[in-house]
């Protein structure tokens, strides 16, 4: 059972943020240009394909060989590397595997048919604009129903475009309903859009290689390169620098990864490539790509007895990490409901789109999105406010199993909802629609989106920490869990000084290096306080209380008695009973003891953070543009370290929610060419149009591990889809507009209201 306060919550500047805003970061593209690497460095870039299905009948590199500065230009039959097997949550897809360079064929606009590796990134680009493939192009999937009906398969070998079918059935008769409601929703596909795009830089010495990365899992990739390289893990070490932003995709194995790696050990030379915002537009990973159906029925009081839940997700032209996104839609589908019979059935597939992958929040704002909009459906249909119908129906006993088997830990959603609903006055937010309504002006509406969030992944992961006392006193931490920009440095420094009873600048932290950590996860689901926190805490604590022991014993006194000092350990309240440092790092020598404490720790089970997000939104009947007057975010983390840093989490969250409820949205042509690929088309929500944001946070503390955190930083692109749609249709409702997709750009909203004849 986790402590209530075992390090009490405490915002504190970040020590990280010194050398970034400094512009003395450490990033992949900084390495080779501050001689961190010998010798020149190469450059790689992909020639791509034109097409989103066709036959490779051959990829003409003759020009693109002459180009100046191209040293090598390289095809599948050059550079033959087995491919990224297909894959789903619990087993690999047969026919489905994803070759590094295409070979007979592509099946996505912007798969790579050629690599050019040059003297200067220039000079590559070049290069890649100079290789020629000849493509005969083939029909082409661009949609989920196009590739249920398997008219067009892309992936010969396997002979359908389905991935995966799961079910999850119901035993026993179905309770009676008086009303059932079914609403079909899309989520769909979105960028994932980091400061920094991917970025590799793999130098090769002797038969070993260093591979520089911008990555969220170094352990995890390493294991997954080493196979694909045929090497031994031992002759691969991964380094990770300062990281710009990962949200998912930065936790994946891409074939250009594999290809980086393979042409500086075939050339005995650096080579570095730094994918292109275009490039990352039009190749993925994409996130989201998910449909649902959901049917609730219900005995007409506003209670739920019965949900179907139908999930299809388009995978991408590769069942990439993507195919994983409908396993975890469907565990948390229910959302935070008490629902007496639940039949969920999920299907994955295959298209001509660019693969997709997890990306914040990964399959559970699609669920919460679902659930929510179908809950507010339903409530309509039994004509009571729809927050009274989410009321009714919230589960108030935990910890609650669902039928999926996800097991929520501890909370109280009511009062999440209540709250929420008193910081947006929700009585004074009515009162005014009403007024508006009667004078005809530009409508206001209030939505709900309530959800519950899975963190920390499997239950059978964990995460590695290791504490080392040093002769001057300097603690150091070591963690399997990678920051990509969460404060991992201060967050963990805390963890670890309070733990062993020092301030936090005795800490040195350190992580992303294989050589240097020696085994690691890494950074996903929201798992890094909870499991590489509680890590850190652990180590920490038995390290501390062996110093103790130690120190009691040098000095002739109770272990109980003993304090940490600037100077090193002494007894309390006998000035001058101190065993510096380095003598007691030296003592311990002498006893064939080293001052040092690791374990892999597991927690054994998933924590679920959960919380309701309340939008208030008005729109222009005139342009239908909306606008977000207040944005209420009450969340439940469990236990919070660095309060400040948990809001800059929330908000930023919150900015990737808004952007696909109001603007975000990757578009293709029917014959599957992407139609944004740049921030030209493709916009971001800007600092200037993020709203009033309150938030506010309800703190039950996640009994499974010691420090009683639940996990942060997903839940604001989890509960603002829904709530600023509800609120959207709340506000059109009278006017005849009943349904919207994502996102809720003006000229939707305007055509919207134009047919419903507003």
């Amino acid at each position: 059972m986790a402590d209530a306060t075992p390090v009490p919550a405490r915002s504190e500047t970040r020590v990280e943020d010194e050398r970034f805003i400094t512009g003395n970061g450490r990033y992949v593209d900084d390495l080779a240009i501050r001689g961190d690497v010998e010798g020149p460095v190469l450059h790689a870039a992909f020639a791509r394909s034109a097409e989103a299905h066709a036959i490779v009948r051959s990829v003409d590199v003759a020009f693109a060989a002459d180009v100046p500065g191209v040293i090598e230009v390289l095809t599948a039959a050059e550079l033959v590397t087995p491919p990224i097997a297909g894959s789903n949550p619990f087993a690999a897809v047969d026919g489905m595997d994803r070759p590094t360079l295409a070979t007979d064929r592509v099946r996505f606009a912007g798969e790579p048919v050629a690599m050019v590796i040059a003297q200067s990134a220039a000079a590559a680009e070049d290069g890649a604009g100079m290789v020629f493939p000849d493509l005969d192009p083939l029909p082409v999937v661009t949609s989920i129903g196009d590739a249920l009906r398997d008219e067009v398969v892309l992936h010969d070998a396997a002979g359908t475009n389905v991935v995966e079918r799961w079910e999850l059935a119901p035993d026993g008769e179905a309770p009676p309903v008086a009303i059932e409601t079914t609403v079909e929703v899309v989520n769909g596909r979105v960028v994932p859009n980091s400061i920094e795009p991917l970025a590799i830089l793999a130098v090769p010495s002797g038969d070993r290689l260093t591979v520089n990365i911008s990555h969220q899992n170094p352990h995890r990739l390493r294991g997954r390169l080493a196979r694909y390289l045929g090497l031994d893990e031992e002759q691969l070490r991964i380094v990770v620098p300062d990281v710009g932003g990962g949200f998912g995709m930065k936790g994946m194995l891409y074939p250009e990864y594999i290809l980086v790696c393979a042409a500086a050990r075939r050339l005995g030379r650096p080579v570095q490539w730094l994918q292109r915002r275009r490039e990352h537009f039009v190749t993925g990973t994409h996130g989201r790509g998910l449909r649902h159906r959901i049917t609730l029925g219900g005995d007409g009081n506003g209670r739920v007895r019965t949900a179907h839940i139908e999930i299809v997700g388009d995978a991408g032209a590769y069942p990439h990490n993507g195919s994983q996104i409908p396993t975890f839609s469907r565990y948390v589908a229910t959302g935070l409901y008490d629902i007496e019979r639940v039949r969920i059935t999920s299907t994955t597939v295959v298209t001509n789109l660019a693969p997709t992958g997890s990306y914040r929040g990964a399959g559970r704002p699609e669920a919460a999105f679902a659930i929510e909009r179908a809950i507010e459906e339903y409530a309509l249909a039994c004509r009571m406010d729809p927050a009274e119908v989410r009321r009714i129906n919230m589960i108030r006993t935990l910890p609650y199993r669902t039928a999926t088997g996800a097991i929520h830990d501890s909370g109280d959603y009511v009062a999440a909802l209540d709250e929420a609903l008193r910081l947006v006055d929700i009585e004074g937010l009515r009162a005014e629609q009403a007024d508006r309504r009667s004078r005809g002006a530009d409508p206001i509406g209030v939505g709900i989106g309530a959800f519950i969030e899975r963190a920390g992944g499997a239950v059978s992961t964990g995460e590695f920490g290791e504490a080392e006392l040093q002769p001057d006193g300097t603690l150091v931490v070591r963690t399997g869990s990678m920051s990509t920009g969460q404060g991992h440095e201060t967050v963990f420094a805390r963890i670890a000084a309070t733990a062993f009873g020092v301030d936090p600048s005795r800490v040195t932290i350190v992580a992303g290096d294989t050589d240097a950590v020696a085994r690691g996860t890494g950074t996903n689901a929201s798992r890094s306080t909870m499991l590489g926190g509680s890590a850190v805490w652990r180590v920490s604590s038995t390290l501390a209380s062996r110093v103790r022991d130690l120190t009691a014993s040098m000095l002739e006194a109770s272990p109980s008695d003993v304090v940490m000092t600037d100077e090193g350990p002494g007894i309390r309240g006998v000035p001058g009973a101190v065993v510096p440092w380095r003598d007691l790092v030296a003592g311990a020598g002498s006893r064939g003891e080293a001052l040092i404490e690791s374990e892999f720790y597991v927690s054994g089970a998933q924590t679920f953070p959960y919380g309701v997000h309340v939008a208030a939104v008005e729109v222009s009947l005139e342009t239908g543009e909306v606008s977000i007057r207040r944005l209420v975010a009450v969340d439940d983390y469990g236990n919070v370290i660095n309060p400040m840093i948990v809001e800059g989490q929330s908000h930023g969250s919150l900015a990737q929610g808004i952007g696909q409820a109001l603007m975000e949205r990757v578009v293709y042509s029917d014959n599957g060419q992407p139609l944004t690929a740049s921030f030209m088309d493709y916009p971001i929500p800007a600092a200037s149009e993020m709203p009033e944001i309150v938030g506010s946070r309800l703190v039950s503390p996640a009994p499974s591990n010691p420090l009683g955190a639940k996990g942060a930083g997903e839940a604001g692109c989890i509960g603002a889809p829904p709530a600023i749609v509800n609120a959207v249709l709340d506000a059109l409702r009278p006017l005849g507009v009943t349904d919207l997709e994502m996102p809720l750009t003006p000229g939707r909203v305007w055509q919207a209201l134009r047919d419903a004849g507003a």
